[in-house]
C-alpha cells in the first residue's frame, strides 16, 4: 500500500499543488513565527547574561513586596554609604553601584537629540562592567562621559568633542573621552547609553541624592557566603540575592517577552492550520471522487476497504510531510523578508542573523503532517465505502440531500449553544455553550449551502442563465460548498468576534477613565525635582493658569503585612484640590487637616478605617505615627498623588525636601493649543515627563485599537489559507466538471458566459462563509459582551462597528472574486471536442 500510495502521488501531482500550497502557507507561518521569536529571545536572554555575567551578589529592590497590589506603590533605592560598607566587607573583591536617568545632547542651535538616551554609571571593574571601551578611554574625572556606538555614529560624536548634556540638574557641559560596545550591539539600552562617573551620576541624574538604583557585587568565595555577609546591611525595601539566582530572574525576565510573543504568534499559526484541514479535506474529497474508477479498479482486482484507506492515509502523510519539509524552508525565508519589513518601519528588533532551532523545525513538519493526516481520514473512509459497480460510473453522483439525524444535531447545538450563551449562569456553561453553537453552526454548513442556493437563484437569475446555473452549483454539493465556505467562515468569525467584543471593550474602559476627570497636564521628574525657576517659566505662558508642585516621598507602612511601598505627598492641599480631581469622600476635608493627620486613598477592603494609626517607614527607617481623618475617593490624580499630609508633618517626618512633580491648570478648551509651549520647555529637562490629563484614556483606546488590529492582522493568516482553498476547490471543480462544461459550450453558452458562470459561483461561496461569519462573530461577540454584564456590576454597551464589518463583507466578495480569476479562466482552455471526451 506504500508503494501504491507514492505512486498515487506522482500520479497526481497536478492535483495535489494546492493542498501543498495550503500545507506549506500554515507550516510557514508556523516555523517564521518560531524562528523570529527564537531570535528575539536569543538577544534578549543573551543579552541580560552578558549584562550580570560578573555578578556574585545583587542588591536590589523587592520587587514582590512591590508588585503585589498598590497603584501608586514606589521604588526604594539603596544609600552609597551602603555600598561602601559593602565594599569593606573581606568576602567582597569589587562593587558597582548601578544608578540611571535620563538624560539628553543639546544641539547648537537650541534643539535636542538623543533624547531618548540613558545616563548611566560607569563600572571601574572589568569583571562586573558589561560594555568594552572600542574607542578613548573611561571616565574618570568630572564633565567626562562615554557614549555607546550607535549614539557616536548616528549623531556623529567623537572621542575628545565637547557637549551639552541635558540633566535633571540642568545643561552640563561634557567632553566625550570613550566610545562603548555591548556585546554585539551598539549600545545598552535602547535609546543611546551616556556613562558618566558615580559623581557626575548622583548630581545629574538624581538631584545629588547619593544613592544607587541597584548593587552588584563581585566576590571570591562562595556566593551564599557572600549573601550571608551582605545581608545585615541591606536596608528596609531592599533584599540582596546570589548571583546565580540573580542572574537566571533577569535571563527569564528578558526572555519572557520573545517567549509571549512566540506563543501568540504560534497560536494564529495554528488557527491558520486548522483553517488549513479544511481546505485539505475538500481538496482529498474532490481527488477521490475524481478517482473512483482508479479505486475501482482496484477493488475489484481485490484491493479491500481497509487497504485503501491505508493508501490514501499513506498519501495524505506524504503530501504532509512534503508540504511541511517545504513549508519550514519557506517559513525560513518568510523570516527575513518580515525582518526587512520591520526594520523599514523603523522598529529594531533585538539580535542579528537566524537560528534554525530543532524544535520549531520538527513542530512545524509533525503539526502539518498530522493535521493533513487527520484532513484525508473522512475522505479516505468514504472512498473505501463505495461498491465498485457505482464507482465504475463515468462521473460521481452528487447528492443535495440531507440527512434529518444532521439537521436535529444541528438545531440541538445551535439551539443549545446560543440559549447558553445569553443565559448561561456560570463561565463553565457559557464556554460549553459557545463551543457547542461554534460546532453546530460548522456542521450546518451544508443546510446553509442549500438555503443559500434557494435564496440566490432568484437572484442572480437577473444575471442571466450564468448566474442562475451558479446559485445552482452551490447546491449541488452542499457538503463541499460548506467545506470550502467553512474555512473562510472560520477566519471571518474570529475577526468579528475581535472586532465587536474588543471595541465594545475599548469605549466602556476609554468611557470610565474619562470619567475620572483629571487635571489638564501632569509633570514629574525622574530623580529630580520641580524648581521655582521651570514653575515661573511655566506659569509665563499665556493660557496656564496655575502650576501647583507637590513633594511625595516613597515610605513603608509598619503594621502592613504586604510590605507594599506608597506614596506620601504633600504642598499646597487646597490648591491642589482645586487644580486636580482629589475629592474626600468620607472624614475630615483637606482644608481642615491637622497636624499628624492623613487622607488615604480609598483602595478597597484593606484601606485603614477613619481615626485608627498608621506608622510610616522611611528607606532610612525612621518611623512616624499618622492618624487616619479621611478617606479620598479614587482618581487617576488621587492615585498619582497617594496619601495626603501637612506640610509640617511631611517636613517633621521626612525633611524639608524640594518637589518632584506637579499639576498644571490651563485655561478652558487650550489644553491642545498650549501642550506644545509646555514642552518646548519640559524638552530641555530629560527627566521631566508631561502627560496630558486625558492621556490614559487616549493610551487605553491606542492600546486597544493596537491589539484589535494586530490580532485582525495575524488572523489574515487564516483567511489566505481559506482563499487557496476557494481557489483549490474552484479548479478541482472546474477538472471533475469538464464534460459538463463542454456541453454548456456546445449547446451556445460562450466561452465569456462561462467564465462568468465559475466568477459568480465563486463569489457567492465567499459571500455564504463571509456573511455566516460576521453573523456568527456578531452574536457570539454580543453574547461575550452580555456575558460580562452578566457576571459583573459593568454596564458596557454592544458597538457592532457597522464599518469594519461592512469592510469584512466588502472584502470577502472581493476575495471571491480574486479566487475565481484562475479556475475561470481555465474553464474554456480545453477544446470542446476535448471537454466531452469521457476521461
Amino acid at each position: 500500500m506504500f508503494k501504491l500510495a507514492i505512486r498515487g502521488v506522482q500520479m497526481n501531482v497536478g492535483r495535489y499543488i494546492a493542498t501543498l500550497v495550503a500545507i506549506m502557507t500554515g507550516v510557514a507561518f508556523f516555523a517564521a513565527s518560531g524562528f523570529l521569536a527564537d531570535r528575539v529571545i536569543d538577544a534578549l536572554e543573551g543579552n541580560a547574561r552578558d549584562q550580570y555575567a560578573g555578578v556574585d551578589a545583587a542588591v536590589i529592590a523587592d520587587e514582590d513586596a512591590a508588585s503585589s497590589g498598590s497603584e501608586f506603590a514606589a521604588k526604594f533605592r539603596v544609600s552609597a554609604d551602603v555600598a561602601e560598607e559593602i565594599e569593606a566587607l573581606p568576602e567582597v573583591t569589587a562593587v558597582a553601584g548601578h544608578l540611571t536617568g535620563a538624560v539628553a545632547f543639546l544641539a547648537d542651535d537650541g534643539t535636542t537629540f538623543a533624547d531618548g538616551a540613558t545616563g548611566r554609571t560607569w563600572v571601574a571593574d572589568d569583571e562586573l562592567n558589561p560594555t568594552d571601551i572600542v574607542e578613548g578611554a573611561a571616565p574618570t574625572t568630572a564633565g567626562e562621559v562615554v557614549v555607546d556606538q550607535g549614539l557616536a555614529d548616528d549623531e556623529n560624536l567623537g572621542v575628545g568633542d565637547s557637549a551639552t548634556l541635558l540633566t535633571l540638574a540642568g545643561p552640563e557641559d561634557v567632553t566625550i573621552v570613550g566610545i562603548t560596545k555591548f556585546g554585539d550591539n551598539d549600545a545598552q539600552d535602547g535609546g543611546g547609553t551616556v556613562s558618566m562617573t558615580d559623581d557626575d551620576a548622583f548630581v545629574w541624574l538624581n538631584s545629588g541624592q547619593e544613592e544607587f538604583d541597584d548593587i552588584f557585587v563581585r566576590g571570591d568565595g562562595s556566593q551564599d557566603e557572600l549573601v550571608a555577609a551582605i545581608e545585615p546591611l541591606v536596608p528596609p525595601g531592599m533584599v540582596v540575592q546570589n548571583g546565580d539566582d540573580f542572574v537566571d530572574d533577569q535571563v527569564s525576565a528578558a526572555g519572557s517577552i520573545g517567549r509571549i510573543l512566540k506563543q501568540a504568534l504560534q497560536v494564529f499559526s495554528l488557527i491558520a492550520l486548522f483553517v488549513g484541514g479544511f481546505v485539505i479535506v475538500n481538496t482529498f474529497t474532490v481527488i477521490v471522487a475524481q478517482r473512483m474508477r482508479e479505486l475501482a479498479v482496484l477493488s475489484a482486482i481485490g484491493a479491500t476497504p481497509k487497504q485503501l484507506k491505508r493508501s490514501l492515509r499513506w498519501e495524505g502523510i506524504l503530501i504532509g510531510l512534503i508540504g511541511s519539509i517545504l513549508g519550514v524552508a519557506v517559513g525560513f525565508g518568510l523570516t527575513f523578508l518580515l525582518v526587512f519589513v520591520i526594520s523599514q518601519l523603523g522598529i529594531d528588533l533585538p539580535g542579528s542573523g537566524l537560528r534554525v532551532t530543532p524544535s520549531v523545525v520538527s513542530q512545524g513538519i509533525v503539526l502539518g503532517t498530522l493535521i493533513t493526516f487527520l484532513s484525508v481520514m473522512r475522505p479516505a473512509r468514504k472512498a473505501a465505502a463505495v461498491e465498485p459497480i457505482e464507482a465504475l460510473r463515468e462521473s460521481a453522483v452528487e447528492s443535495n440531500t440531507l440527512t434529518r439525524n444532521r439537521i436535529v444535531v444541528v438545531a440541538v447545538l445551535v439551539g443549545g449553544g446560543a440559549a447558553a450563551l445569553v443565559a448561561a449562569p456560570s463561565a463553565a456553561l457559557l464556554g460549553l455553550g459557545a463551543i457547542a453553537f461554534f460546532v453546530g453552526v460548522i456542521l450546518a454548513g451544508p443546510v446553509i449551502a442549500l438555503g443559500a442556493s434557494r435564496l440566490f437563484r432568484p437572484l442572480m437569475g437577473r444575471l442571466g442563465l450564468e448566474g442562475r446555473l451558479a446559485a445552482d452549483n452551490i447546491g449541488r454539493n452542499p457538503q463541499r460548498t460548506a467545506t470550502t465556505a467553512n474555512a473562510l467562515l472560520i477566519g471571518v468569525f474570529l475577526v468579528t468576534l475581535v472586532t465587536v467584543s474588543g471595541t465594545s471593550l475599548k469605549d466602556f474602559a476609554v468611557d470610565q477613565i474619562d470619567q475620572l476627570a483629571s487635571a489638564d497636564f501632569t509633570m514629574s521628574s525622574a530623580g529630580g525635582t520641580v524648581d521655582d525657576q521651570l514653575v515661573a517659566d511655566l506659569e509665563s505662558i499665556d493660557d496656564v493658569e496655575q502650576v501647583v508642585p507637590f513633594r511625595t516621598e516613597t515610605v513603608g507602612q509598619a503594621n502592613d503585612d504586604s510590605g507594599v511601598p506608597l506614596s506620601l505627598s504633600t504642598g499646597d492641599l487646597v490648591a491642589l484640590s482645586e487644580v486636580a480631581n482629589v475629592e474626600v469622600e468620607e472624614g475630615t476635608e483637606i482644608a481642615d487637616l491637622g497636624t499628624g493627620e492623613v487622607l488615604v486613598v480609598d483602595i478597597g477592603e484593606d484601606t485603614p478605617a477613619i481615626g485608627s494609626t498608621v506608622t510610616y517607614v522611611d528607606s532610612a527607617g525612621d518611623s512616624a505615627d499618622f492618624t487616619v481623618a479621611g478617606l479620598i475617593a479614587g482618581s487617576i490624580d488621587s492615585l498619582t498623588l497617594g496619601n495626603l499630609t501637612t506640610q509640617e508633618s511631611f517636613d517633621a517626618f521626612l525633611g524639608d525636601t524640594a518637589p518632584t512633580a506637579a499639576f498644571i491648570d490651563a485655561a478652558d478648551s487650550t489644553q491642545s493649543d498650549v501642550e506644545e509651549e509646555i514642552e518646548a520647555i519640559t524638552d530641555l529637562r530629560p527627566d521631566i515627563t508631561l502627560s496630558a490629563g486625558n492621556l490614559l484614556s487616549q493610551l487605553v483606546g491606542q492600546i486597544f485599537d493596537f491589539m484589535i488590529n494586530a490580532v485582525n492582522g495575524l488572523l489574515l493568516m487564516s483567511v489566505v489559507v481559506a482563499l487557496i482553498g476557494i481557489v483549490n476547490t474552484m479548479s478541482l471543480s472546474i477538472i471533475e466538471r469538464r464534460r459538463e462544461l463542454g456541453l454548456l459550450r456546445i449547446v451556445g453558452m460562450v466561452d465569456r458566459r462561462v467564465r462568468r458562470m465559475v466568477r459568480i459561483e465563486s463569489v457567492l461561496i465567499a459571500s455564504v462563509g463571509t456573511v455566516s461569519g460576521v453573523i456568527m462573530g456578531a452574536f457570539m461577540g454580543f453574547s461575550l459582551v452580555f456575558a460580562i454584564n452578566r457576571f459583573s456590576s459593568a454596564d458596557i454597551g454592544v458597538d457592532f462597528a457597522p464599518l469594519q464589518l461592512v469592510i469584512v463583507l466588502v472584502a470577502g466578495v472581493i476575495l471571491g472574486y480574486l479566487a475565481a480569476l484562475i479556475p475561470a479562466s481555465r474553464s474554456t482552455k480545453p477544446e470542446v471536442l476535448d471537454a466531452i471526451q469521457v476521461t
